[in-house]
């Protein structure tokens, strides 16, 4: 791949936490093998989020971002538990920025997860904007690169990608 052919404005909130969480993973995903569907964790988090917050207008859709509701000038993102909550706010802090690049520069976010009953505010602020640009260049370099080697972590037992990053175990 060269540089020319990557387009990360088109990078979704779940594709930017992967360039963060698993630079593997996020290639994978952004190359079209995903095995999120298949995935046990997933379909409870898709669930969820078909059975909660049912009157809100769901799914918007800024650039490549999905994001699961936005309501009064918020954007809330919807999770299945705590375990990932970093990243779960790093994604509500990547619709920001997407916002404000569009010129909606008092949005504010909120992380819910239902089933534990937390409510969480998350903010924007100028470090997170710089933080935000830095991994976009990274996550371009990621993809101008063959697939990431497998480097193992706390969270790959949970992953959609275990089976295929460890089928030789």
């Amino acid at each position: 791949m060269n540089d020319t052919t990557i387009n990360l404005n088109n990078l979704g909130g779940l594709a930017f936490s992967y360039s963060v969480l698993c630079e593997r993973k996020f290639w994978l995903f952004e190359n079209q093998i995903q095995f999120e569907n298949t995935n046990e964790n997933v379909k409870i988090g898709k669930e969820i989020e078909d059975n909660y917050y049912l009157r809100e207008n769901k799914n918007i859709r800024i650039e490549g971002a999905n994001i699961d509701f936005f309501k009064d000038g918020i954007v809330y993102e919807v999770k299945k538990s705590s375990r990932s909550k970093e990243f779960a706010v790093l994604q509500i802090k990547y619709y920001l920025y997407l916002l404000s690049k569009k010129g909606v520069q008092d949005a504010s976010g909120v992380l819910k997860i239902p089933e534990e009953r937390v409510t969480e505010k998350v903010e924007l602020t100028d470090e997170d904007i710089v933080k935000i640009e830095e991994q976009l260049e990274k996550a371009k370099n990621i993809l101008n690169k063959p697939i990431p080697k497998v480097e193992r972590k706390k969270i790959c037992s949970k992953c959609a990608y275990y089976e295929f990053c460890f089928v030789e175990e």
